[in-house]
């Protein structure tokens, strides 16, 4: 008798601390389900024209293009489908044909080469746009770049340490070029007769020796 009511004792206990972890998971991790599932249905009820954008955008960059090219909602289309835009060398609907005979140009770069990090990172670095946004020519402190960038620029210079942002002055261009031309007209002499000197270290970017001879 005495066997059996111990037996009982054990087994109400072991079902007790099953119920209090049962209802510790319940109360942990479902609470945070719940709250994800419901931001993520308010969501869902606010989104309209967003939603529609996000998916086309989704859609698209999922359509293979075999790693060696990459279709666009903005890029070229067949029927009114998008369709592969082919990297140099290849060829094909979806890329895949290597084109004989086809050499590297060395010349100058493309940013391409960064692609699978920026994949990597999709959902931080994806970025909707309405077609309204900033249509005016300005900001509303009455300049033309965007404050809140050049803030994150400086912090991003200050962290690497690979420049000095403070007391300077930021120069925004459409790539290296136009930032390379800059420099070279603001930093040769108006009132030399003899023309100022360029210091590019090898491997230089070839458009700054032509900029070069024709600026100074």
């Amino acid at each position: 008798m005495g066997k059996t009511k111990q037996y009982c004792y054990a087994i109400c206990l072991i079902i007790s601390i099953a119920i209090n972890i049962l209802f510790s998971i319940n109360l942990y991790i479902g609470r945070g389900w719940l709250l994800e599932k419901k931001l993520e249905n308010s969501c869902h009820s606010v989104l309209s024209w967003t939603e529609k954008a996000a998916a086309e955008a989704e859609a698209v960059a999922a359509i293979s293009c075999s790693g060696h090219g990459r279709a666009y909602v903005d890029g070229l289309t067949y029927e009114g489908q998008p369709v592969c835009e082919c990297f140099d060398c290849y060829g094909g609907t979806d890329c895949s044909e290597l084109s004989p005979g086809c050499s590297a140009d060395a010349d100058s770069g493309d940013p391409v080469f960064l692609e699978p990090f920026w994949m990597q990172h999709a959902t931080d670095s994806a970025v909707v746009i309405s077609g309204w946004h900033r249509m005016s020519y300005r900001y509303a402190d009455y300049t033309t770049m965007s404050k809140e960038l050049e803030n994150y620029i400086r912090k991003l210079h200050s962290l690497v340490g690979n420049a000095v942002t403070e007391g300077r002055y930021l120069v925004f261009g459409i790539g290296s070029t136009q930032l390379l031309n800059a420099a070279v007209y603001a930093l040769s002499s108006q009132n030399s007769s003899s023309p100022s000197n360029v210091l590019a270290s090898i491997p230089f970017y070839p458009v700054t020796n032509l900029m070069s001879k024709k600026m100074l």
